[in-house]
């Protein structure tokens, strides 16, 4: 495939707190999908991710094992190449999104993420100030506050 993979789902994206993923699987997450050609396949080794999230290898092994369960990647990892979700995975658009999915050829394997609240972000992030942004069409705008009624002093 050609093009960039810079269009998401950003319905998938909201829901991805749902995972309670670890930091450092968060991290390889946020680097496969920086990584990733359209449609969602990450041509990377864990040797290259350990250097690039300057942690060891088990670790990523570990996050790599924590993504398959929930099920963020695909089950089997051939020869370095592995396959994002299709409903998480980068696209050229939202047609190329579209017709990927409703293709009868793409598999979408079930996701599992445990029940329960949503964990909030990290307070120290150590991505803040890089350039990548998971969510790169901006989202949806914060809703507007609702307007309070002025007080009146009764009497």
């Amino acid at each position: 495939m050609s093009g960039i993979p810079g269009f998401h789902n950003p319905a998938a994206w909201e829901q991805l707190p749902n995972a309670r993923l670890t930091p450092t699987t968060r991290d390889v997450f946020d680097v496969l999908t920086a990584r990733q050609a359209p449609g969602g396949e990450v041509r990377v080794r864990q040797a290259d991710l350990a250097a690039r999230l300057d942690t060891t290898q088990s670790a990523i092994s570990r996050a790599m094992t924590e993504l398959r369960d929930t099920g963020l990647i695909e089950g089997r990892t051939r020869h370095g190449r592995v396959l994002i979700h299709p409903l998480f995975a980068g696209y050229e658009s939202l047609a190329h999104m579209v017709n990927h999915i409703e293709d009868p050829a793409t598999f979408i394997w079930p996701l599992h993420f445990p029940s329960g609240d949503i964990r909030p972000p990290r307070r120290s992030d150590p991505r803040t100030g890089t350039r990548f942004d998971p969510d790169p069409d901006g989202g949806e705008p914060a809703p507007a506050p609702k307007a309070r009624p002025d007080l009146r002093i009764a009497g």
